[in-house]
C-alpha cells in the first residue's frame, strides 16, 4: 500500500469511529450521567437547549411543546425535565433535523410518551434500513419506535403556540440527504441542524447521501432565507447570526476552489492534504475532530469523481 492510500485509510477509520456513535444510540448511561441540559432563552417562549450532542430548539405553550432534535437516548429524561422546568407541557411534536444519533437518539423515549415524530422522508428511509459506515461496517436498522411518523419531501408547516413554524428541505445532498432547517417565522429564528455548525470543519457524511457541493448550496440557501436580524441555532455551538454563516461559507468556498484548482493542475486526491490549503484556517476551524487535511481530502475525493 502506498503512503497516500495509507493516509486515506487512516483518515477514514478516524471518521468512522467518531461517527459510528452518531448513527446509533450506543452511548452508555455512565458517559452521560454528568451532562446537564442548559437552556438559553431566545424570544418569549422559544429556547435553545444544549447538553451532549446536537443543539435542540424548544417552543413551549399551552398547545404543547415542540422540540427540535433530542440528542442521545440516556438524556431523554433530563430533556423532558428541562422542558417542564421552563414551564412547558409534554413534547407534542419532535422534529429530527437529520438521521444522526446525536440528533435523534432519544426518539423512542419520546414516542412512548405519545410525541409525534416528524422528519424529511429520507431520514425515515435511512432509519428503516441497515447502514454502512466508511469502514464498511454494517449497522442494523433503528428500532421502529424511532422512525418518524410524519414525513415530507420539501416543506411542511406547523402552527403552534402563536408561532408559524416552517420545516424546509433544500433538496440538496448536503451534510446528509435528509437535512432540514426550521424557521420560526414570527420570531425570525432558525434552527439549521448540521447544515451550519460552529465546532470547526463540517463533516460531509457521504455514506448518508452528503456532498460538499450540496453543503455549500445549503449554506447559500440559509443566507438567502435569513436576514441580519435573524437568530440562528446551529447544529453545534453557540447562537449565531447570518454573518457567521456567511463567514463560514466564504472560508469553505475558498478551500474548495483551491482544491479544485490543484486537481485541475493534475494533483491526485491523496496529494491534496500536503499542499497546506487550510493552513490559514486551521487555528480557527481545526479545533474539532476533523482536521484541515482530512477535510480537503474529503473534498478532493468528491471532486475527482465528477
Amino acid at each position: 500500500m502506498n503512503t497516500g492510500q495509507y493516509k486515506i485509510n487512516c483518515m477514514k477509520k478516524i471518521i468512522s469511529f467518531f461517527f459510528a456513535g452518531l448513527m446509533t444510540t450506543g452511548f452508555s448511561q455512565q458517559n452521560l450521567d454528568t451532562v446537564t441540559i442548559r437552556p438559553t432563552k431566545i424570544k418569549d417562549n422559544l429556547y435553545m437547549l444544549m447538553g451532549s450532542g446536537g443543539n435542540m430548539g424548544l417552543l413551549i405553550g399551552s398547545e404543547g411543546s415542540l422540540l427540535i432534535d433530542d440528542q442521545f437516548a440516556p438524556l431523554s429524561d433530563k430533556i423532558k425535565s428541562a422542558v417542564q422546568k421552563l414551564g412547558g407541557p409534554p413534547v407534542k411534536y419532535l422534529i429530527n433535523t437529520h438521521v444522526h444519533g446525536d440528533h435523534s437518539g432519544g426518539n423512542e423515549n419520546f414516542r412512548k410518551d405519545g410525541t409525534t415524530l416528524l422528519a424529511q422522508e429520507n431520514v425515515r428511509n435511512r432509519m428503516m434500513k441497515p447502514s454502512t459506515d466508511r469502514q464498511g461496517k454494517t449497522n442494523p436498522p433503528r428500532d421502529p419506535a424511532a422512525w418518524p411518523l410524519l414525513t415530507f419531501e420539501e416543506k411542511v408547516q406547523l402552527h403552534l403556540n402563536g408561532e408559524d413554524v416552517e420545516v424546509i428541505h433544500f433538496k440538496q445532498k448536503a451534510h446528509t440527504d435528509g437535512d432540514v432547517i426550521i424557521r420560526f417565522i414570527n420570531s425570525n429564528v432558525y434552527h439549521t441542524g448540521d447544515l451550519f455548525v460552529r465546532y470547526g470543519y463540517p463533516y460531509i457524511d457521504e455514506t448518508n447521501g452528503g456532498s460538499f457541493k450540496g453543503f455549500m448550496a445549503a449554506l447559500d440557501n440559509i443566507i438567502a432565507v435569513t436576514n441580519d436580524q435573524s437568530v440562528i441555532i446551529p447544529g453545534h455551538g453557540n447562537l449565531a447570526t447570518r454573518s457567521d454563516v456567511k463567514a463560514l461559507r466564504n472560508k469553505l468556498a475558498d478551500i474548495g476552489d483551491k482544491v479544485a484548482a490543484a486537481l485541475k493542475k493534475g494533483k491526485k486526491p491523496e496529494d491534496i492534504p500536503s499542499l497546506g490549503i487550510t493552513d490559514s484556517y486551521d487555528a480557527e476551524l481545526g479545533k474539532g475532530f476533523l482536521k484541515g487535511k482530512d477535510f480537503v481530502l474529503l473534498i478532493a475525493q468528491e471532486l475527482s469523481r465528477r
